[in-house]
């Protein structure tokens, strides 16, 4: 067979997902077919009912689905940091001066799972009050209005969406970002993984292809996003192309390879504050087969060559 799929929840994933498909198609004979399942319930439950090949993102149901007997495999990972931004309003200048002030979270279970967890991991926890605001009540991503409106001191924000904020009057805090498996990867179950090597074999060549040209061909890679992916994403002239562009290019690593810290840490995350997994450990989800195959070749140097 000559045909993989992945399904994918939100717009934003589609950039470097159109690249892939396109370096499958010019230099592996492998069709990448992109489809997106919007319904959280859906996307999980047809994941783990084998419905779907490969997914891309939503990375938190996997753990407990393994520790439940689902034979989760974690091909790749794009990235082993969290990419959200800490927004201050006048005033605030470094990190101390948010002790005893109010930061605004996004009430999307993911989003504050990750904030909450880098709050922590930056020493303000307990020391701040957090303001909980769901994108229903506000728009996507507009949190930060609440500071806007002094209800709140600082905002975790999206830098996808920063900009808006940012000629608000905001401004970036200098921290650093928390070490987790970031929002991009690759994921399929043990039963496809054996019966589709060959394929998955190509398939993750041509995601080494596809990290290599996003970060160092933009003549190539540009035009890709400025197709599909930016009408899907609402992107309305080059400008914005080129923006978003230039940001999801500083999201991801150089190889898509996870880190020790970055699987430790959002283990740990998720077992204490999305749901116990005692007795997991989270290494069993991880087959990086074909990963290893590509390093010993020094695959991504010979590209760089």
């Amino acid at each position: 067979m000559n045909r993989i799929e992945v399904v994918y929840r939100d717009h934003d994933r589609t950039p470097l997902l159109y690249v892939l498909r396109e370096m499958a198609a010019q230099h592996e004979q492998l069709d990448v077919e992109i489809r997106q399942v919007h319904d959280g319930h859906e996307f999980e439950s047809g994941f783990l009912a084998g419905k779907f090949d490969l997914i891309c993102e939503h990375l938190r149901f996997l753990f407990p689905g393994r520790l439940e007997g689902h034979p989760v495999r974690i091909l790749a990972n794009l990235s082993n940091s969290s990419i959200e931004l800490l927004l201050a309003r006048e005033g605030i200048a470094k990190l101390e001066d948010l002790r005893g002030r109010t930061i605004v979270l996004r009430a999307t279970p993911s989003s504050r799972l990750t904030a909450e967890r880098w709050l922590a991991h930056l020493g303000l926890a307990g020391t701040v009050e957090t303001l909980i605001v769901a994108d229903e009540d506000i728009g996507r991503w507009q949190q930060w209005r609440k500071v806007q409106a002094g209800e709140a001191d600082a905002v975790v924000c999206s830098p996808l969406y920063a900009e808006a904020p940012l000629a608000a009057g905001l401004h970036r805090l200098d921290v650093p970002p928390l070490p987790e498996l970031g929002s991009l990867f690759l994921a399929a179950l043990g039963p496809f993984v054996e019966s589709r090597q060959d394929e998955l074999r190509r398939l993750i060549r041509a995601l080494y292809r596809a990290v290599h040209v996003f970060h160092t061909q933009p003549e190539v890679a540009l035009p890709i996003v400025a197709g599909e992916p930016a009408r899907l994403m609402g992107l309305r002239d080059d400008a914005e192309v080129r923006h978003h562009y230039e940001l999801l290019r500083a999201e991801y690593d150089p190889k898509p390879i996870p880190t020790a810290e970055a699987i430790a840490n959002t283990f740990a995350m998720l077992n204490d504050g999305y749901k116990r997994m005692d007795g997991l450990n989270p290494l069993t989800l991880w087959d990086l087969r074909f990963i290893l195959e590509l390093e010993d070749q020094r695959f991504m140097e010979s590209l760089a060559g």
